[in-house]
């Protein structure tokens, strides 16, 4: 679903659309889970996370003063939400917590292993941006920082995977 059908459904939901809410949540519930599932690393969390999340969407749609920006809104409520969750300490019990199942790609290589061995913030601008398609001051307001600190993450993130890349080869 691109941006422009995005932003219409929006808009219909504001208007109390029930249907166009639902198509929403059909098309952008799985990358919010995926999303909160890469900055959690924990199932259990990542679910409540995105459950939590779209409660407060469907609270909080109507506030929503720019239809187009709806899925960076998304992302920044999932974040906001982990943050919360992080702060309360709900998820410190490895019991509550079950390590994140993380699929195998059929490459030279694992790109997703060495995805995940980069630091916290270097991950999450490389997920959103290659994997959500986010352009870079979607990923700014998700991530409540600067234009120019996501550029130098971004490339910082592409030089450290080069280097975890050229190590695993060498191995």
């Amino acid at each position: 679903m691109n941006a422009s059908e995005i932003a219409i459904l929006v808009l219909e939901a504001q208007q109390g659309n029930k249907k166009s809410f639902e198509r929403l949540c059909n098309a952008l519930y799985q990358p919010s889970c995926r999303f909160a599932l890469k900055l959690s690393g924990c199932t259990a969390m990542a679910d409540d996370v995105t459950q939590e999340t779209w409660v407060c969407v469907a609270k909080d749609i109507k506030k929503l003063k720019e239809p187009g920006a709806f899925k960076a809104w998304l992302f920044k409520l999932v974040y906001r939400r982990f943050i919360d969750a992080i702060r309360q300490n709900q998820y410190t019990q490895p019991a509550a917590c079950e390590e994140a199942y993380v699929p195998q790609i059929d490459q030279h290589y694992d790109l997703l292993v060495l995805i995940n061995k980069l630091p916290d913030i270097q991950r999450h601008v490389v997920y959103l941006f290659y994997f959500e398609q986010m352009a870079l001051a979607e990923i700014g307001a998700v991530l409540e920082i600067p234009i120019g600190t996501v550029k130098s993450t971004l490339h910082r993130a592409r030089a450290t995977l080069s280097e975890l890349a050229s190590e695993q080869t060498q191995s």
